[in-house]
């Protein structure tokens, strides 16, 4: 590709193209038309064939499905037909402060009022023009205001005067075509990722229910495996900080584990009351007890991103004095200790919402003890999946990087 100055051409063009790009505007390009929604009173509206597309549909580049669908009178009792390659924007929902949800429409589809749907005049253009939304979200979201209600609305007459400078039908298509192997290969990549990650969920339940065993370095079983109280292999910690000192404030969040107050809450929600919390070191485990969909009964994190930091004094923080860390730090993440927690849950409520866990009884939880050498070697073969998991990550994230630069560049 070769770099361009002029300002009717791209940064960066195909070396075989010549000639200024021509400039239309969306209002020209495209026919454009109002969804609606049918009456949730009448049911014969409801339940039908015809996917209906709403803000709660919109997160794939094609559409195809929605969780709600109408019937045929539906649709010719208030709604509208997105007819199969149309492209469908959300100009009006809260979503429109974080992202432009927009989609092309893999079949024909319902739509409700808060879309638009765009029937492109040449249809040979709908790729290119695709790519141009994507190429000026941030443009289009600087265009988002707000209703009465602090809802975001775009301004439709405004969307139709942004002009779009583009060039020929083939060159149209060689930029398509590109970036449309770059999405190819993050929609393998992620699949790829998506499949070891259910494939770690699955072993991982195998493992510590031992319906899969290792064996030592001669090829002989472990022992059984024991059981152990967790106030057999672990400490409580109750260390305070002792002296002004600049630390890291941190929460768990249940799908992420520790993470720092000021990027979560773009704020440290402690406030002055530091003294309240605990000082925890790398190394060291915490429990929170707040409930979550994906930790019903809490959730127990491992320590590893600072090498010390402050945490809630609710948490029940904890020091492991026999064991392998990393074999439980997979443990806890199995669930597997959510039938006995459950148990322990006092029936009074308190008003922090945490679950009411007693100390003591958090203690007396029963947990796997096997040999430390069969410890360690579990840990090794969860840490080559996670391996993997973590470089497919990367190559998602570089992946990402290279069609955000190229949105910038193959277009005007």
């Amino acid at each position: 590709m070769s770099k361009k100055l002029n300002k009717n051409l791209p940064q960066l063009r195909f070396p075989e193209f010549e000639g200024d790009w021509q400039p239309k505007t969306l209002g020209e390009l495209a026919e454009w038309s109002s969804g609606g929604t049918p009456s949730k009173d009448n049911s014969d509206y409801w339940g039908g064939a015809i996917p209906w597309i709403s803000a709660s549909s919109m997160y794939d580049d094609i559409l195809l499905s929605s969780d709600q669908r109408i019937t045929q009178l539906g649709l010719e009792n208030g709604s509208k037909l997105a007819t199969k390659g149309s492209i469908l924007i959300l100009v009006r929902g809260m979503m429109l402060y974080k992202r432009i949800p927009i989609g092309i429409a893999g079949r024909d589809l319902a739509f409700n009022q808060d879309i638009k749907c765009l029937n492109i005049r040449n249809k040979r253009e709908l790729p290119f023009l695709f790519y141009w939304f994507k190429s000026k979200e941030n443009l289009i979201k600087s265009l988002v205001s707000s209703t009465n209600v602090g809802t975001g609305k775009l301004d439709i007459s405004q969307l139709k005067r942004l002009v779009v400078v583009r060039p020929l039908i083939a060159e149209q298509e060689k930029i398509a075509s590109l970036l449309g192997a770059v999405d190819r290969r993050l929609t393998q990549l992620r699949r790829k990722q998506e499949l070891l990650q259910t494939y770690k969920r699955g072993v991982m339940q195998k493992i510590f229910s031992q319906k899969i065993r290792f064996k030592d370095a001669i090829g002989s079983p472990f022992p059984d495996w024991k059981r152990k109280k967790l106030s057999d292999i672990a400490k409580p910690i109750k260390r305070t900080l002792e002296f002004e000192k600049e630390l890291p404030v941190m929460s768990i969040s249940a799908g992420f584990g520790f993470l720092d107050q000021k990027e979560r809450f773009n704020q440290v929600i402690a406030g002055s009351s530091l003294d309240k919390y605990t000082l925890i070191h790398k190394g060291e485990f915490s429990y929170n007890r707040g409930a979550s969909k994906a930790f019903p009964y809490g959730c127990i994190y491992l320590m590893k991103e600072y090498e010390e930091a402050l945490i809630p004094f609710v948490y029940r923080t904890f020091q492991l004095t026999h064991g392998v860390k990393s074999f439980f730090a997979q443990y806890f993440l199995t669930g597997i200790l959510d039938r006995q927690l459950r148990k322990l849950i006092s029936s009074s409520a308190r008003m922090d919402g945490l679950l009411n866990i007693g100390e003591k009884d958090f203690y007396t939880l029963s947990v796997p003890f096997p040999v430390e050498n069969e410890q360690e070697k579990i840990t090794n073969f969860i840490a080559a999946i996670d391996h993997k998991i973590e470089t497919l990550s990367r190559q998602i994230e570089q992946t990402e990087k290279f069609k955000k630069g190229s949105l910038q560049k193959l277009f005007i």
